[in-house]
């Protein structure tokens, strides 16, 4: 695999994470409630992975403490 390839590859991963973290905002703001500057930060630095499962939890999320659980 090439430098450029690498590169590349990364760069899809950060876009993913970044629509990910996005969607995930919009879900808990229209479901559970607005969320803290803070928190969407916290959101934007989680795994893709956790990002899934907080996507996939979204009708058990009641409220901002719930979604605090899912944030590292």
């Amino acid at each position: 695999m090439t430098l450029a390839e690498i590169f590349r590859n990364e760069g899809k991963e950060e876009g993913k994470a970044e629509a990910l973290a996005n969607t995930t905002i919009r879900l808990i703001t229209k479901f559970v409630a607005p969320l803290a500057e803070d928190i969407k930060k916290q959101i934007y630095e989680q795994e893709i992975s956790t990002l899934e499962i907080i996507i996939d939890h979204i009708d058990e999320l009641e409220t901002i403490e719930d979604v605090k659980q899912y944030l590292k």
